[in-house]
């Protein structure tokens, strides 16, 4: 049968749980108790003799990273709940419970209680330890050395080698996760943006003998990290990507229907300034593919609905009826859409 502390016993004790700093004095017969600031308290095992001394010392959060199993004759969470402290359990299973999962929710746990006076505790302290070296390397990048000696400090004894393990592997992970190394982007036609990559044997090349008409409907607003807009920027890229085919220039009519989230891109960078605060940062690539000879139509149902004025309309730029009609005849004229 569990034990549970007396109530009665519990409620002379509850004054202490408005005091504003611990009473450290309180919990010195707990098993290796350690003191941590600002507010945490680690331990090993608690008893039901233990909760009286955690209301005296005014704990208000209590940690348990022990199994029930381990205390089959005591009902903790019972017992810490009935005396009015926060109680949460996340059982650790000794060296194969120190998961990064695990570690993501310990480290939820431990800032969930704030301020507040918070115990941690499992049996003897030392799987306190090794999660408070984990949480510390892996999720607020201490070196493995700082975050065993804080472990240590809040008492990792037996499971340092698990620990040690762990971070080890966690470094190999995320060197295996670094990004690979690239060969450089070419601009074969257009500077202003649309690198490609080299490919030698590619299969499926275009034919450079042929006409090719290509349409792209540029509707997003993403943008890449020059912010310029990333369907403008298809367009380059695709004149890249043909002009590497060794596709003669005059073999190539592309076109650009913009519509939707993609209208912004088409003022001048008089009044994108007025608008948005900053010059277009889509000029210069408007510039480079009109002079490559890509023709942009603009959505004229997009441009009255997004409140622009025909004069702030880039001059590179011509105002269709609309964009579904547009893809519609370009796609009748033999023209091949990219979505």
């Amino acid at each position: 049968m569990r034990l549970l502390v007396p109530i009665a016993m519990l409620m002379l004790c509850t004054p202490a749980m408005a005091a504003a700093t611990l009473d450290h004095k309180s919990l010195e017969g707990l098993p290796n108790m350690s003191r941590h600031a600002p507010n945490f308290i680690a331990s090993g095992r608690l008893g039901a003799d233990d909760i009286g001394a955690l209301l005296q010392a005014g704990i208000e959060v209590v940690i348990d990273l022990s199994d029930d199993e381990e205390t089959p004759d005591f009902d903790e969470a019972a017992a810490v709940s009935e005396a009015g402290m926060r109680y949460s359990n996340l059982p650790i299973d000794g060296a194969s419970g120190l998961t990064r999962e695990n570690v993501e929710r310990f480290d939820e746990l431990v800032t969930a209680s704030g301020n507040a006076p918070t115990l941690i505790h499992c049996g003897s302290s030392n799987r306190v330890g090794a999660l408070i070296a984990l949480r510390a390397a892996t999720l607020h990048g201490k070196s493995t050395e700082d975050a065993i000696a804080l472990g240590t400090s809040w008492g990792l004894k037996g499971l340092e080698p698990a620990v040690r393990e762990q971070l080890a592997k966690s470094e190999t992970e995320r060197t295996v996760a670094k990004e690979p190394s690239r060969p450089p982007l070419l601009f074969p036609r257009i500077v202003a943006g649309g690198g490609v990559y080299a490919l030698d044997g590619a299969a499926a090349l275009p034919a450079t003998g042929v006409m090719h008409r290509v349409v792209i409907d540029a509707t997003t607003g993403d943008v890449n990290d020059a912010g310029q807009n990333r369907r403008i920027e298809a367009a380059a890229r695709a004149v890249n990507l043909y002009a590497m085919a060794k596709v003669p220039a005059d073999r190539l009519k592309l076109a650009v229907v913009i519509h939707g989230k993609t209208t912004p891109s088409v003022l001048t960078d008089s009044a994108y300034q007025a608008r948005f605060g900053s010059p277009n940062p889509n000029s210069a690539l408007f510039a480079a593919l009109h002079e490559a000879g890509v023709e942009f139509y603009l959505c004229g149902q997009s441009m009255v609905h997004a409140g622009y004025a025909r004069d702030e309309v880039r001059s590179e730029v011509q105002v269709a009826l609309s964009a579904m009609t547009t893809l519609a005849d370009l796609q009748t004229s033999g023209y091949a859409l990219i979505p």
